[in-house]
């Protein structure tokens, strides 16, 4: 349920207060504030949040102003809104994209580390990674599936329709045992590694550059590294380890 929340752009707090809302109907802020035990100075400030949201709505009863959650159906509507708003904002994307082309500096310098801190930055990574038609990869699917789980299949998926290909070494879970089973093919190669070899973190070595996840409690971050040269090592490490 959090990912959805994340989705429509709430903290883990406007989540909380959100589903508690749902659960008491239409009330004072006081009487909200209550019951999270939040100071009533600060429930005002996040049913701000909400109703900015489009998840809240306000109304006033015998000169007192009741605060309502929408109800849960409603939130498909706030759903197919934001993909129509993405739908227009991609149209003037690709309208505006020669143009955006022609000013672009070609010649100007490429960072050679590029650092990505929370979930939307690190969609980004996961973005770049959909346009690879070849990788190496180290790979968590445990972690993913349960923090960036729109990518858990995404990924195989994308690669298979572009006739792609990929070597995979894959921490011992349940998940892992699945995605295989789901997308081991000649092109798409997977190995499962002994249960001692885990680890937090995934790494994808692409052509000349390669990225490194890490998936924390609270939060996931990523690196881009381009060297052709600690790509190679990469791989070196990898194919070792295929062995």
């Amino acid at each position: 349920m959090k990912n959805l929340f994340i989705q429509l752009g709430l903290s883990e707090k406007e989540m909380l207060i959100f589903l508690k809302m749902l659960e008491l109907g239409a009330q004072p802020a006081s009487v909200i504030a209550k019951h999270l035990t939040i100071p009533r100075s600060s429930i005002y400030i996040y049913l701000e949040e909400l109703k900015r949201n489009g998840l809240v709505e306000e109304f006033d009863r015998d000169f007192i102003k009741y605060f309502k959650a929408i109800s849960a159906e409603a939130i498909a509507d706030i759903l197919k809104a934001k993909q129509k708003q993405l739908e227009y904002a991609m149209d003037l994307y690709s309208e505006n994209l020669p143009e955006l082309k022609k000013l672009e500096n070609k010649l100007s310098i490429t960072p050679k580390v590029k650092f990505f801190e929370g979930k939307n930055a690190v969609s980004k990574v996961y973005e770049e990674i959909l346009k690879e038609n070849i990788f190496l990869a180290f790979f968590n699917p445990q972690l993913v599936k349960k923090i960036m789980p729109e990518y858990h299949f995404k990924i195989p998926e994308t690669l298979k329709k572009n006739n792609g290909t990929a070597k995979e070494l894959l921490v011992d879970c349940p998940d892992a045992y699945e995605y295989k089973k789901l997308f081991a093919s000649n092109n798409h190669q997977i190995k499962i590694l002994p249960k001692n070899d885990y680890f937090q973190s995934d790494i994808i070595i692409c052509k000349d550059k390669f990225y490194m996840i890490s998936y924390g409690d609270n939060d996931i971050c990523a690196t881009e590294i381009w060297s052709k040269a600690l790509t190679n090592t990469q791989k070196i490490i990898f194919e070792k380890m295929w062995q």
